[in-house]
């Protein structure tokens, strides 16, 4: 694809949805009968909807989300593989427990994306050793999510993708000159560049402390961990506050590593939700491709004892239901620095 002609995001962001929905309507039937729950998200991440002028870092990307019996059986699902690795790993849910039969209720989820990382200056093109790496991710992923009980869900999500692809140059070219901006330049420097695969599986286990009578209050503790081209095991805490009708395991914003993960979308049948929601995250982060590189030579890379393995991640939002099936949340998302050392230490 050659810069000139480059689809503007507004035009790949329609063409996106329309896909996702197409895909969605077309196993409305079954999802209805077998999953119970079928929907579409869609989530765009970019500096520019901080508010702030600021491309650098996990700069931004792009995320579609099907849910029901279409995400666990249709072209690309990762699903099998990720039951087997769940077999393997004991990520399953207790059927049984003091003699009674509970049987999870199994929801599902596939998510196609691309996301972006960049240095502070994206003008130069020669390589900028201080700084971080231009970084790229092109990405399918399956989500399972268990739910044990009322108060108990097991979560887990597998990810096959490609690092360092002339996309992401392409999109954040396109993104820039839709807004004025010069086009990045050193993405030829970026870490696998030409393209290299990748992998990630990824637990969690959510426990739901506070479910307030009235509906307008839950508060959860998720503990998990990932071992691929993100390797590393957290503890978090969210809540979230207001009009509530959706499921509380269906809220997941700990589970986002820059994109959120594959959980299945969810929708309520009462009154129209209006939450605000925050929370907090620990990580104890052993590997970062995005940093650190895989197998294939990278101009710009980082070693262990240069990269921060301990880090705070922080979050505050909103959701509103705009109509019966159809909401929109925004989220602000702060990270501590991910590097130890140069001009890459700062927090995102």
């Amino acid at each position: 694809m050659s810069d000139a002609k480059a689809l503007p995001p507004v035009a790949m962001t329609v063409c996106a949805a329309m896909l996702a929905l197409l895909a969605a309507q077309a196993g409305a039937e079954d999802d209805r009968a077998s999953d119970n729950l079928a929907g579409v998200s869609i989530q765009i991440d970019n500096d520019l909807l901080a508010g702030r002028e600021m491309d650098r870092d996990y700069t931004g990307g792009m995320s579609v989300t099907i849910s029901g019996a279409r995400a666990r059986d249709g072209v690309l699902s990762l699903d099998p593989m990720l039951a087997a690795f769940d077999r393997s790993s004991g990520n399953q849910a207790a059927d049984r427990q003091d003699g009674i039969s509970l049987a999870p209720r199994v929801h599902h989820a596939r998510q196609f994306g691309l996301m972006a990382f960049t240095p502070a200056d994206t003008l130069t093109r020669a390589v900028q050793p201080n700084d971080r790496p231009y970084a790229s991710l092109l990405w399918v992923s399956n989500g399972r999510m268990q739910v044990q009980s009322d108060d108990s869900a097991h979560f887990s999500s597998l990810t096959i993708g490609v690092l360092g692809l002339s996309l992401s140059e392409h999109l954040h070219g396109a993104v820039h000159e839709l807004v004025g901006s010069a086009r990045p330049r050193g993405y030829e420097h970026q870490i696998s560049a030409g393209g290299e695969p990748t992998a990630r599986y990824s637990v969690a286990r959510h426990r739901l402390w506070v479910a307030h009578p009235s509906g307008k209050l839950d508060v959860k503790t998720t503990l998990q961990g990932s071992i691929g081209y993100l390797t590393e095991a957290s503890i978090a805490m969210s809540a979230r506050f207001g009009r509530i009708d959706t499921p509380w395991w269906g809220f997941a914003p700990e589970l986002a590593d820059y994109m959120a993960a594959p959980v299945p979308v969810t929708s309520g049948s009462g009154p129209r939700e209006l939450y605000f929601f925050l929370g907090g995250r620990v990580k104890a982060r052993a590997y970062n491709a995005f940093l650190q590189g895989q197998f294939r030579d990278s101009a710009v890379r980082y070693s262990a004892h240069e990269v921060q393995h301990l880090l705070l991640d922080l979050w505050i939002g909103m959701t509103m239901q705009l109509f019966e099936q159809t909401q929109l949340s925004y989220t602000l998302n702060y990270q501590t620095a991910e590097l130890r050392t140069g001009q890459a230490k700062r927090d995102a």
